[in-house]
């Protein structure tokens, strides 16, 4: 995939960390996993059905991918050509990258109840995938297979989630089991 790399080498080429741009998205890369964790810690405390749903969008888009990665092997660009690296890593695999497809399933399913919410973590889930590819720790294939994995399991888990009415049945368990007496 010519193209890919010749993508990858035009966005990381012009990559930097002086710059408020270049500042911006090396604290994305860097940070932004946390910012969604928090994300779905402060939903919990505001609109318990999306977080539980958004829990288990990242858990099981996360075993996608690493189920993919097991059967696809592809280096990270840093470790087959001279890139700038602006953050440090480890050397694993980069196909498809968790980032983003934990991230894009955070947002979509945040999108898939309120646009109003949604939206903007859409945004930033595309902040997030485009610093991955800046900061030199992927490839643009590796960031479009991990927003495509997010989305498409968002959906089809909002779908099959509420088709069983699995929070509420959860809900009913856990009070269920907890109440005293």
């Amino acid at each position: 995939m010519d193209w890919d790399y010749r993508l990858f080498k035009w966005i990381n080429d012009g990559a930097n960390n002086e710059s408020v741009i270049g500042k911006v998205l090396v604290y994305a890369a860097d940070l932004g996993d946390y910012f969604f964790f928090f994300s779905l810690v402060f939903m919990f405390l505001v609109h318990r059905k999306m977080a539980f749903y958004g829990v288990i969008a990242v858990g099981v888009t996360v075993l996608c991918s690493r189920g993919i990665a097991h059967f696809y092997y592809r280096d990270r660009p840093f470790v087959t050509h001279d890139v700038n690296l602006l953050l440090p890593h480890i050397e694993s695999n980069s196909f498809p990258s968790d980032h983003a497809s934990a991230a894009f399933a955070i947002a979509m399913m945040f999108c898939l109840f309120s646009r109003k919410i949604g939206l903007p973590y859409l945004g930033f889930a595309a902040i997030v995938s485009f610093s991955r590819i800046w900061t030199g720790k992927h490839y643009p294939t590796d960031v479009l297979a991990g927003m495509f994995l997010g989305i498409v399991l968002s959906i089809a888990l909002y779908l099959l989630l509420n088709r069983y009415a699995v929070y509420n049945s959860s809900v009913h368990l856990l009070k269920r089991f907890t109440k005293k007496g």
